[in-house]
C-alpha cells in the first residue's frame, strides 16, 4: 500500500523551517546610526531653566518682605549683648574751600558704614542685594555724627545719594556722598608760613 505526501499542512498541523528575509547591509548600517544618535541626545543634561527677570524681581521683593516682618527699628543688632562694631571709610572728593576768617572748611565726601544685622539674613550664599537709600529709612543705622559739623547737606542729583548693600548673612554697607562744612580752630600766628591741623570727628550717641 503506497503512502501520499502533504503538499501542505492543515491548521494544526506543523510545517517545516521559515526562512527570515535578509536586512540589506545599508539600511542595517542606518538604523544602527540612527539608534546611537537617540541614545546621544537621551544622554546629554538639559540646560537649566533660568528664571524670568520678573521671576528674579518678584523673588527680591518677597526676600526684603520676609526679613522685614517683625523688624523693630528702635533696637540695634544684639540688642542687650556686646557692643555692635560698625565699620566705615572716609573719601574725600573735593576739597571746595578754607576761610580763615570763619575757621572752618568745606569739604565733599564719601562715606560707607558696615555692620552686621543678623535679623536681615536672607541667604547662606554670598548673594548681594543692591538697593536705594530709602530701604535705610526701614531698618536701624547707626546715628553718626560729626562733631565739629557746622552745616552739611546730603546731594540728591537726580536721586538723594544713599545706597545699601544687604549679604545673605546680614552684612550691611550704608553709603553716602555729602558736603559738609567743619569747625577748624587755626593759629595763624606764623601766617603766611603757617601749618595748620584739621580734623574730622566722628562720634555716636549710642
Amino acid at each position: 500500500m503506497s503512502s501520499a505526501t502533504m503538499a501542505s499542512g492543515g491548521p494544526g498541523e506543523s510545517r517545516g523551517p521559515r526562512r527570515t528575509p535578509l536586512v540589506p547591509a545599508a539600511l542595517l548600517a542606518t538604523l544602527l546610526g540612527l539608534a546611537c544618535v537617540a541614545e546621544a541626545v537621551a544622554a546629554v543634561p538639559s540646560a537649566p531653566l533660568r528664571s524670568s527677570p520678573v521671576d528674579r524681581l518678584q523673588n527680591v521683593t518677597q526676600t526684603i518682605s520676609r526679613v522685614l516682618e517683625g523688624y523693630d527699628i528702635r533696637l540695634r543688632p544684639n540688642f542687650g549683648g556686646d557692643p555692635l562694631y560698625v565699620g566705615m571709610d572716609l573719601t574725600i572728593a573735593s576739597f571746595d574751600s578754607i576761610s580763615e576768617v570763619n575757621m572752618d572748611y568745606t569739604i565733599t565726601m564719601y562715606l560707607n558704614q558696615y555692620w552686621k544685622d543678623e535679623r536681615l539674613a536672607f541667604s547662606g550664599n554670598d548673594e548681594v542685594l543692591t538697593l536705594s537709600g530709602d530701604f535705610a529709612e526701614k531698618i536701624w543705622v547707626p546715628d553718626t555724627f560729626f562733631a565739629n559739623d557746622k552745616n552739611s547737606f546730603l546731594h540728591d542729583v537726580t536721586e538723594r545719594n544713599k545706597l545699601v548693600r544687604l549679604n545673605g548673612d546680614g552684612s550691611i554697607t550704608y553709603g553716602m556722598r555729602f558736603t559738609t562744612t567743619l569747625a577748624c580752630m587755626m593759629d595763624l600766628h606764623y601766617y603766611p608760613l603757617d601749618n595748620q591741623n584739621c580734623t574730622v570727628e566722628i562720634e555716636s550717641c549710642e
